[in-house]
């Protein structure tokens, strides 16, 4: 009699179950996320008054833990070089020896191109990886670079796209490095391409040389990217600001963070540069995060009357971005702010955080330089002087108020900036049905406190409503019927204190 051994119907399935698991012992799993990026909000008092509309700040810090240096995801760097007549002499040939230290710094296996813009453009070194042969290349290219034509940055722009996105690979940094003299021949097409570069995820630091750039147009290239703004005051400062773009490009642990901001009810956020104003949710666009930064955003917030008591729900923020690591994918952060209201004032004046209230107060300052820069840029000299001459009254009280030296120095540089309006030279604009200055009123400029500061002034209707048209569109000229005339010095003023005013926005550690 021969035995047969029947194997049960289900015994095929669980060996294969068991196999399974044993190889998935050995396995590495798969990458997570490396938890680098963190992200919080902090109000700049925990206590508002009862009864009555407030005004707070939240400081949203968003930061990165430190990697070694050699922990990083691939390069596709594109610099865009304007190398249009106005670059002649030494600035020509800053650039020159700036992209060849640049060059020689690459890693192999990044990938490089290199665009410039006179009166065309051109791709002179299209984008390829990194070796001994591309290097040898782009070093002889560089060398051939020569200052000629006038200024097609929207052309420059597009092909510059173009060849960040031919070397694109995942996880890459992919970035373009734009340097610009002067003021673009058609800025139309420029709006444009930069939306395309956000919505592609690539950044675009801008750095402006010279006297005759468009400070506002390559700030809000940059701002609206999540790239950059630096002003190059020397040559020399070409290879010092593009070292340290890229040692901030060889650390990158967050790829293309975005920040979106929901105010709570009854809140409303003001305006400030670099936040978009469609919708209740403001949107930032904060770029790359390399090892080791931090960035924080300093949020103005209107706040309506509630009992005593009554807890104030003042926003909830969302950070969305792209682990640049463990290559992990997409990742998300949250985080609220909230405080409550009291009918006791001492209570409310004790509840006030210094540190915030400085860093709001500084925000504040900055913000009216860059406004009455831009605003005097477009004609709005009066406006832009009244602005100035309130918002170093503002700085100055608050300096003492928090003993705050930097904002002596702010106040200080609005002092400057007022002094070159006062001495210029202004004519009668041809536009005819231009409102007259003193119809218009300089934007209010009162400093949006915290509960135990300084009273508001009553606000002029008509210039608030300049003032934020222009906040929300500074591209679109607002005249007063005169015209902005500078010497050469007078445009150092302008341009190195924009720049100082940008980096206390900018909020970089």
């Amino acid at each position: 009699m021969r035995c047969q051994l029947v194997m049960p119907r289900a015994l095929p399935w669980l060996l294969s179950l068991v196999t399974m698991l044993i190889s998935a012992c050995g396995a590495a799993p798969p990458p997570g996320d490396p938890n680098l990026v963190e992200m919080s909000a902090e109000a700049s008092t925990v206590l508002v008054t009862a009864g009555a509309p407030s005004e707070v700040a939240v400081r949203i810090r968003v930061s990165a833990g430190k990697v070694a240096s050699d922990v990083r995801p691939p390069l596709d760097l594109v610099l865009l070089l304007d190398t249009s007549g106005s670059m002649e002499g030494a600035p020509i040939a800053a650039v020159r020896a700036s992209a060849r230290a640049l060059v020689e710094r690459l890693n192999d296996g990044d990938r490089l191109a290199i665009v410039t813009f006179d009166s065309t453009a051109r791709a002179l070194v299209p984008s390829a990886p990194i070796d001994d042969d591309a290097r040898a290349a782009a070093l002889t290219a560089i060398d051939r670079i020569e200052a000629r034509g006038t200024t097609a940055l929207a052309d420059g722009l597009a092909v510059a796209l173009a060849q960040v996105r031919a070397g694109r690979v995942a996880g890459s940094i992919d970035r373009i490095v734009l340097l610009g003299d002067g003021v673009p021949n058609d800025p139309a097409p420029i709006a444009n391409l930069v939306t395309q570069a956000r919505a592609d995820g690539i950044s675009i630091t801008s750095l402006g040389f010279g006297l005759e750039f468009d400070e506002s147009g390559l700030r809000a290239i940059a701002s609206d990217t999540g790239g950059v703004y630096r002003y190059l005051a020397t040559p020399a400062a070409v290879a010092e600001v593009f070292d340290r773009e890229l040692v901030r490009m060889q650390t990158v642990v967050g790829r293309n963070l975005v920040l979106r901001v929901q105010p709570g009810p009854g809140v409303t956020i003001e305006s400030l540069p670099g936040i978009d104003q469609g919708g209740t949710t403001r949107v930032v666009v904060l770029g790359d995060l390399a090892s080791g930064d931090i960035r924080d955003l300093i949020v103005p917030l209107r706040v309506s009357a509630h009992r005593d008591g009554a807890p104030v729900e003042l926003l909830d923020a969302t950070l969305e971005f792209e682990d640049a690591v463990n290559g992990s994918g997409a990742h998300q952060r949250t985080t609220y702010s909230a405080v409550h209201a009291s009918a006791d004032p001492t209570q409310v004046a004790k509840a006030v955080k210094v540190d915030i209230e400085i860093a709001r107060a500084r925000a504040h300052a900055a913000n009216e330089i860059v406004w009455a820069i831009g605003a005097a840029r477009n004609g709005m000299i009066d406006n832009a002087r009244a602005a100035l001459t309130a918002a170093e009254a503002n700085a100055r009280a608050d300096a003492a108020r928090l003993h705050d030296p930097e904002l002596i120095t702010l106040a200080e540089r609005m002092t400057e900036v007022a002094s070159r309006l006062a001495a210029l030279s202004r004519v009668t604009s041809a536009a005819a049905n231009t409102p007259a200055a003193d119809a218009v009123a300089a934007a209010p400029s009162a400093d949006p406190v915290a509960p135990a500061a300084l009273a508001k002034e009553p606000e002029n209707r008509a210039g608030e409503q300049l003032h934020e048209a222009y906040r929300h569109d500074p591209s679109t000229p607002v005249k007063d019927g005169k015209k902005l005339e500078l010497d050469s010095d007078g445009e150092q003023v302008f341009r190195v204190n924009y720049a100082a005013a940008q980096d206390v926005l900018d909020q970089r550690k």
